[in-house]
């Protein structure tokens, strides 16, 4: 018989265990860890829980949910996100796990079961796209609405504009409002609160102009609790990755992480611009480089997002791709046609 059971700080070496020994497929297989301590990256953004799954005593899979505070048809509200599914190699075959996976969600929800859930799926995952796209009996429904883009961008590129300054904090109400204004026009985009911005631990930063904010922003530096470790590259570029990183380095691209290294990055997030700064956005992101501690700046956008191609054209930088799904137990849930853009920093 298979349990469930929210999981604790006792379970934090299993939890570890499973994200270290399960890796997402790609052209790099990668595993998202959460190294020194699960725990230590809980509630920055949002309500977190985790699930193990146990069968004899004998952990076979976990999940872990968030419910969160974001924009839904242009409006604020609380959503439920889906996300860290892990489950062994070994046990991926059993149907009937998922299943009641999946049933046990909403018993665990606190302190609501909402209507409506929103998870992400790496894009080249496509076994896992597959079985969760068809919609199975005893299954939530699975929408693909767009992916998200993550532009990995190289450090290297900044330059000084002496645009961005450190937000302050009387400031962090107009920020909120300049950010959340700007995020209404996505779904699953974040609603900021300044006390929500305080527990993210994220440095905010600020344009001002003539006295008002016209930008806004984070850095939020994970690394010391959340990590993204590559772990195998696929043939041949696996014996290609010391002459590729020589190549990069010369010509100010980011240099991919060793197998067993993690991903030295700082994420761009909570990123806003007001319309009339919109065409200096390359600018913007020169000098956040800048600001950047890291030899990586990562930065989420929808798919067709209009700044997409000239940041990739400006900065040359390395991407992931991932599906963003709408999930629903009860029923469908129409969404206005809103392009999904959810904050990479919180996946």
């Amino acid at each position: 018989m298979t349990t469930y059971t929210l999981a604790t700080e006792q379970d934090d070496p299993l939890l570890r265990e499973l994200l270290r020994e399960n890796a997402m497929p790609s052209w790099v297989s990668m595993t998202m860890e959460r190294e020194p301590s699960y725990f230590a990256g809980m509630n920055r953004f949002g309500l977190d829980w985790v699930v193990l799954a146990r069968q004899d005593n004998r952990p076979v899979g976990m999940y872990a949910c968030s419910e969160q505070p974001v924009h839904l048809n242009g409006l604020a509200t609380e959503l439920g996100y889906l996300g860290g599914l892990r489950i062994p190699a070994s046990q991926r075959h059993r149907v009937r796990l998922f299943r009641e996976g999946c049933a046990s969600i909403r018993s665990f929800s606190r302190p609501r079961n909402p209507e409506l859930w929103y998870t992400s799926i790496a894009s080249g995952n496509r076994v896992a796209r597959r079985f969760l796209e068809a919609n199975l009996r005893g299954m939530p429904h699975y929408w693909p609405v767009n992916e998200l883009v993550t532009l990995a961008l190289p450090a290297a590129r900044a330059q000084s504009r002496l645009l961005w300054r450190a937000a302050r904090p009387e400031e962090m109400q107009a920020l909120c409002a300049l950010h959340n204004t700007s995020a209404a026009r996505f779904q699953f985009s974040p609603v900021l609160t300044p006390q929500l911005c305080s527990a993210t631990g994220a440095d905010f930063h600020v344009v001002e102009q003539r006295g008002a904010l016209v930008a806004c922003m984070a850095l939020w530096d994970q690394q010391s609790y959340k990590q993204i470790v590559a772990r195998a590259y696929r043939a041949p570029l696996a014996r290609l990755v010391p002459f590729y990183n020589l190549y990069a380095r010369w010509s100010r691209k980011v240099e991919l992480p060793r197998p067993g290294q993690a991903l030295e990055q700082t994420c761009l997030a909570f990123l806003a611009v007001s319309p009339q700064l919109e065409q200096g956005i390359c600018a913007l992101i020169q000098d956040a480089l800048k600001h950047c501690t890291t030899p990586v700046l990562t930065l989420g956008l929808h798919d067709q997002h209009p700044w997409l191609d000239q940041l990739t054209r400006t900065f040359r930088p390395l991407s992931y791709r991932t599906r963003i799904y709408a999930v629903n137990f009860d029923g469908p849930i129409a969404l206005d046609g809103r392009a999904a853009q959810p904050e990479a920093a919180v996946l």
